[in-house]
């Protein structure tokens, strides 16, 4: 009988290549897979609630796999920078990342933006954002087409802390948010100016900034799916 196991995993972006599995990289499910099949002496395949890029933290990414058998993950030995917060069986249909239902996550500007950045100016090209049905334009080319859909929640803190939340975010969507709020809060490009680029059906092609300031908060799913609760 298959077990479907959830894992709440938190690690430090600095320390791997990002989620997704690459030759000769270390990245964050190559060493997940890795650390299962010593422990259960099977490689199986781990699902991730979000393929985070290279140097982007985590505090509740959540991975997912199927087992052929009853399995104690406790003993998980994993590399330094990635931890295992906690795990539990799942419901058979649990799936990391279709599963989900939002996400949320916290994005440092003032990590590469000058103490004289305008949160201000920048609070208000969010503001921009509001009623919109989707931003597509803020998102990087990608196989999957779908639109990007509009945030649920957003705050900016006086020390340039920026907290999204959505139903799902798009290839590189935060970190060009980002980067074109640092434009903002600089004076290079007006507030109005992030809604013109979140409407257009084009890719993005602006500042992006930098992986390391960008941590994954939260994973939500439905109260009758999640693991965790």
């Amino acid at each position: 009988m298959n077990e479907t196991y959830a894992l709440l995993l938190a690690y430090d972006g600095a320390a791997f290549r990002g989620w997704q599995k690459q030759p000769g990289m270390a990245t964050v499910q190559g060493a997940l897979e890795d650390a299962i099949r010593a422990l259960l002496g099977k490689r199986y395949a781990v699902h991730g609630a979000s393929r985070t890029d290279a140097g982007v933290h985590a505090l509740g990414q959540v991975a997912s796999l199927r087992s052929g058998r009853q399995a104690s993950l406790d003993g998980l030995q994993l590399p330094a920078g990635l931890r295992l917060l906690r795990w539990a069986k799942a419901a058979p249909s649990f799936h990391a990342r279709s599963s989900s239902i939002a996400k949320r996550y916290r994005y440092d500007l003032a990590s590469f933006l000058p103490a004289t950045a305008d949160w201000d100016r920048a609070r208000a090209a969010l503001h921009g954002l509001d009623g919109l049905p989707h931003l597509s334009g803020l998102c990087s080319p990608a196989k999957e087409h779908r639109p990007a859909p509009p945030l649920t929640r957003w705050t900016l803190d006086d020390g340039g802390v920026l907290e999204l939340s959505a139903k799902a975010f798009r290839k590189h969507e935060v970190r060009n948010l980002a980067g074109h709020l640092g434009a903002v809060a600089l004076g290079l490009a007006p507030p109005a100016s992030l809604r013109e680029l979140a409407v257009r059906m084009r890719p993005w092609t602006g500042a992006r900034a930098p992986g390391s300031g960008l941590t994954l908060v939260e994973v939500v799913y439905p109260p009758e799916l999640d693991p965790f609760r």
